[in-house]
């Protein structure tokens, strides 16, 4: 077989995982709001300048009523610096979500859910062990912004 030749896997039709890997991620309605938010607030944070992330979040810390932008801008650098892969982010629009949307779906339901252990579970999943600590509080006030409703 050349090596230049493409080679896909592809699943047996009735192999137990078959359905795994043609699955499309069904989003609701809430979700997709959601998503077309972070997606916008990824892009506007490829714009700001690169903060230092502990320096960032002892602001963040200290200050009250920190705005969403902000959050926004520390929590998805952390992730283009810290994560243990790149992050897939598509266009704010897109009908499809990527893997790594996905994950920043669930993050934001196990911390409005209240779920501690979950988020830390998620954020561990997917940023370097140094850096988790601030992930977590980052993403954590990062859902607060989003849920605070405008005066």
């Amino acid at each position: 077989m050349p090596a230049a030749q493409d080679r896909t896997v592809l699943a047996f039709p009735r192999c137990p995982t078959a359905g795994r890997f043609a699955q499309t991620h069904a989003l609701s309605e809430d979700e997709r709001i959601d998503l077309d938010r972070l997606r916008w607030l990824a892009l506007r944070s490829r714009l700001a300048p690169r903060p230092d992330l502990e320096r960032a979040c002892f602001l963040l810390a200290a200050g009250t009523g920190a705005s969403l932008e902000r959050y926004s801008i520390a929590f998805f650098r952390g992730l283009a610096d810290y994560a243990s892969r790149e992050m897939t982010v598509y266009r704010p629009g897109a009908r499809s979500a990527s893997d790594d949307e996905i994950w920043m779906l669930r993050l934001i339901a196990a911390w409005r859910r209240g779920e501690e252990s979950a988020a830390a579970a998620l954020v561990a999943w997917r940023v370097e062990k140094p850096h988790r600590r601030w992930m977590r509080f980052l993403s954590a006030g990062l859902v607060r912004a989003l849920d605070e409703k405008p005066v």
